[in-house]
């Protein structure tokens, strides 16, 4: 899905889900997927979708990666942050 060209339709875009990940990452700053998942309450099987999603309209974007598990050689896990564009999308809701 493009992302959309107006604010109205962008608003419709914006699912419970997925609004719900850019007002936890304007909470939290940032955050790895499972932890936003968690915050947000996004089913396991749509996190990811809903995260590139967002970081495809620039609302979202990944700033690094942490490793989950003892002495970080565990499974990588990406951080992501809200771009300038999501602050103030979520500022002005």
């Amino acid at each position: 899905m493009q992302k959309p060209t107006t604010h109205e339709a962008l608003r419709e875009a914006l699912t419970d889900d997925r609004y719900r990940i850019l007002e936890v990452l304007a909470e939290h700053g940032e955050l790895r997927s499972s932890e936003i998942r968690d915050y947000a309450e996004i089913p396991d099987g749509s996190t990811h979708y809903q995260l590139s999603m967002l970081d495809s309209w620039n609302l979202i974007t990944p700033v690094g990666t942490q490793y989950v598990g003892e002495y970080e050689n565990g499974i990588p896990a990406t951080v992501y942050t809200l771009t300038e564009e999501g602050q103030a999308l979520v500022e002005g809701w």
